[in-house]
């Protein structure tokens, strides 16, 4: 009885929503299988070109998923809080050696599995695999929204539409990022980022000091976005939560 209200009590302070769509019994099933790990900022938890070892369910923190260009430059491809995981190669069957980085921008905490027992258990547990390849599928739709943002928005409406991405995944409205940091990610120069964040500033949506961001008004910010964000939230909610009302 105490072991089953030790587990009890685990099962209900999962933050990742992904595993919080399972039924009690299948969560129970996974979380033998899951570590409790600390996420460390700039650590990195998988390297360029390598076998993808462990996966990560984000429970606080945000990881940034890079590419690199033919320059050897690194942008950011997608970003991983709380909403999600970081074995979309392992999980779609394919790559076990993907060529994206992944990197903890903004430390705090994850569940850790290893790639044979994610595969094990994606066997056994049919709703398990379901959520997974349903949070796959997202990511896809997402990263070509990203694509198509980049290519017909301008910097200050990405930049917006980057931060109310973060908030959602970090679960919070203080960002401990630097201008060089997002400028990096966002594959611009950093004088524009300082910029684009001055006019959110002005306009009461943030407040930026040395390494923080403090989103004070989300709806500003959301003003200041193109739809691109409310468009990948309609489709997280429809294919991860199961919202059928949300296109």
């Amino acid at each position: 009885m105490e072991a089953r209200n030790l587990q009890t009590a685990r099962a209900s302070l999962v933050r990742n929503r992904l595993l919080r769509q399972l039924s009690p019994a299948d969560l129970q099933s996974v979380l033998t299988l899951l570590e409790p790990v600390p996420l460390r900022q700039r650590q990195i938890l998988h390297h360029w070109n390598t076998a993808m070892r462990w996966v990560y369910f984000i429970e606080k923190g945000l990881v940034s998923v890079e590419a690199k260009t033919d320059r050897s430059e690194t942008f950011e491809t997608w970003t991983v809080g709380s909403e999600g995981m970081t074995g979309i190669p392992l999980v779609l069957g394919g790559d076990r050696v993907p060529p994206h980085r992944r990197v903890v921008h903004v430390g705090g905490g994850a569940l850790q599995m290893a790639a044979q027992q994610l595969r094990e258990k994606m066997e056994q547990l049919p709703a398990f695999r379901d959520i997974l390849l349903r949070y796959a599928q997202f990511v896809l739709l997402q990263t070509s929204q990203i694509g198509v943002c980049n290519a017909h928005h301008s910097l200050q409406q990405r930049l917006s539409r980057w931060l109310l991405a973060a908030v959602d995944g970090l679960a919070a409205d203080r960002l401990p990022l630097t201008h060089q940091a997002i400028s990096k990610l966002l594959g611009v120069r950093r004088a524009s980022v300082t910029d684009c964040l001055a006019t959110l500033e002005r306009s009461g949506a943030i407040e930026h000091a040395r390494g923080m961001i403090h989103i004070r008004d989300v709806e500003s910010l959301q003003k200041a976005s193109c739809g691109c964000h409310r468009l990948l939230r309609g489709h997280y909610r429809r294919l991860v939560m199961g919202d059928p009302n949300r296109l």
